[in-house]
């Protein structure tokens, strides 16, 4: 009786498995749980959940998803929008750490671009060595050339060892219509 039992036992999970699978916190099993998203039982006071359902459970999407593309626009009061596209290539062999280096970016909120409204850090899908870096402005904030000068260069210097900046290009944008 105990194999069985046993046997039973692998085929549920408790939230904080669950939650571990899923990559949540085991609150938000149970909001999933409470919102009839995840089927889970109560038994002896603890929800126990079918593995199945945590191998086929999809999440929603985090945010409102958009039902219409957004219109497109321009700026009242004469305003342009401004952006530079930097394509570089990465060194060889240095994916893995240039990657590792970016997310250490994000953490630490470094290189962020004085006046910036977006930014954008792309990967070629059919050559991921290739890298376009989208800085874009509106151009009331876009700070004078010294300071993004200064932003390039620590942005330059912090790369050095990653990306080939011998083979930087750089495009300066002016946008005409914006979403």
């Amino acid at each position: 009786m105990k194999e069985n039992s046993g046997s039973n036992r692998r085929n549920f999970l408790t939230t904080n498995e669950a939650a571990q699978r899923l990559g949540v916190s085991y609150y938000t099993v149970y909001e999933y749980i409470r919102e009839k998203r995840l089927v889970a039982e109560m038994v002896s006071g603890v929800y126990i959940i079918p593995e199945k359902a945590v191998e086929e459970f999809k999440a929603k999407p985090t945010g409102r998803t958009r039902v219409n593309p957004p219109p497109w626009r321009v700026y009242r009061a004469g305003a342009k929008v401004r952006g530079l596209d930097i394509h570089v290539q990465a060194l060889p062999d240095q994916q893995e750490p240039l990657m590792e280096k970016f997310h250490l970016m994000l953490e630490q909120q470094q290189h962020l671009f004085h006046g910036t409204m977006q930014r954008y850090i792309f990967e070629e899908e059919n050559d991921p060595s290739k890298i376009i870096i989208s800085l874009i402005w509106k151009d009331t904030e876009l700070p004078d050339e010294q300071v993004l000068h200064r932003d390039l260069d620590a942005f330059k210097t912090a790369f050095a060892g990653l990306l080939n900046w011998d083979t930087a290009q750089y495009t300066m944008k002016r946008a005409i219509i914006y979403t």
